[in-house]
């Protein structure tokens, strides 16, 4: 029986401090079969380079917002890319 796929939703905003460490905590996890997708606010300091060394890999989705949207904004953009039953919410520092 095949594990049921979830969207983990990952809202970015300078966060390039921890965003590698929880992109890679969301990876490794046991349970494998999930979906990440990041939405980046127009962040001003190295987030988007840490976020472009995972643009190949097949398990993320990464959105580049042209302006920035907030938090709640950025999130609810998040919640519209959910292409699974299950999904989970995630800041750039959890």
């Amino acid at each position: 029986m095949e594990k049921s796929q979830i969207d983990v939703l990952l809202a970015t905003y300078n966060g390039e401090k921890y965003v590698k460490e929880q992109i890679e905590s969301i990876l490794n996890q046991t349970y494998s079969n999930i979906r990440l997708v990041i939405s980046d606010d127009c962040s001003k300091d190295n987030t988007r380079e840490v976020l472009k060394q995972y643009e190949n890999n097949p398990k993320v989705e990464i959105h580049y917002q042209e302006k920035n949207l907030g938090y709640v904004k950025n999130f609810e953009y998040l919640l519209n890319q959910v292409k699974n039953d299950l999904y989970m919410l995630s800041d750039q520092d959890d």
